[in-house]
């Protein structure tokens, strides 16, 4: 019966936003900038922290405005930590908030076949409860979905609803920047742990798993369709990476376009906080490459 009641109960996104085991990332932010903040978002970046510092918001909508004499907003949406079904309920909520115009879409060498730790707080109900395809730990995300409205039926009965909204999210942009460089060392041994990681040879137990992250692309993509909203992927692998190109690069291919930067850019040192993120040259240089990629769409 209490299963009943929480199924129809009223539910808040803006509790979701703030209800999250991913404390890395300002998903709260991500709220304020969908639903609270009315400048549109003509540009949104979607990925992991990779895209979280790699993508310097306001560097590349300055560039685009000035260079093409246009009016266009741009928004960093990445939602840290890898599950690519975190990306559902946050292309949901940009198209019903929004209208984009383009939706860039972070790719690394390979698909995570893991599900996001957050994406039962801020999914529809029934998009946990009915998931494209069924994966390792859907059982886990239907009790956090119950969970997490239980609590916040409980809180909202109790009058203790608190949400994290200070005022320095008052503004259009999510970027960070870190303006210091990984040690050398470091970066050294990442490259040299990199070399073996990602087999071109794929397993049939791994083509299976794969098609867990591939179902949330799919249906992504085909929101995004339903609204003539542009997609496209994003490669952004780690420091050091024999891969020149996404392992999964042809079932990119068959859904939107493939941007692959420059080499020069991530086989850069100097560009790196640590084996995993751009730093603020990284970025900028990023930037400025992604903002002629995109007068090549006009």
């Amino acid at each position: 019966m209490g299963t009943i009641y929480l199924y129809y109960a009223p539910y808040s996104k803006e509790y979701g936003y703030n209800y999250r085991n991913n404390v890395d990332c300002n998903t709260s932010w991500i709220y304020y900038r969908l639903f609270q903040n009315n400048q549109p978002i003509d540009i949104a970046f979607l990925g992991t922290s990779h895209t979280g510092c790699g993508i310097n918001d306001s560097l590349i909508e300055k560039l685009i405005n000035y260079k093409a004499i246009q009016n266009k907003s741009v928004a960093n949406l990445a939602y840290c930590t890898i599950g690519r079904n975190i990306q559902l309920p946050l292309v949901k909520d940009l198209l019903t908030t929004k209208s984009p115009q383009v939706i860039v879409m972070e790719v690394t060498e390979q698909e995570s076949t893991s599900s996001h730790q957050d994406f039962p707080y801020i999914a529809d109900l029934n998009d946990v409860l009915q998931p494209p395809i069924i994966y390792p730990s859907v059982i886990k995300d239907i009790y956090n979905v119950f969970f997490c409205r239980f609590s916040y039926t409980r809180k909202r009965i109790t009058k203790t609803l608190k949400y994290n909204t200070p005022a320095s999210y008052k503004n259009n942009y999510s970027y960070v920047p870190f303006k210091f460089t990984a040690d050398k060392e470091f970066l050294i041994n990442h490259k040299k742990n990199q070399i073996n990681r990602y087999k071109k040879t794929s397993t049939y137990l791994k083509s299976i798993q794969l098609e867990y992250p591939k179902s949330y692309i799919k249906k992504i993509s085909q929101l995004a369709s339903d609204q003539n909203v542009k997609i496209i992927f994003l490669y952004l692998p780690s420091y050091g990476t024999a891969l020149k190109k996404p392992l999964n690069y042809n079932f990119y291919k068959n859904l939107g376009d493939v941007w692959i930067p420059p080499s020069h850019i991530f086989d850069n040192p100097a560009n790196w906080v640590d084996g995993e993120h751009l730093n603020y040259k990284g970025a900028n240089e990023l930037g400025e490459w992604l903002t002629k990629q995109y007068q090549s769409i006009r």
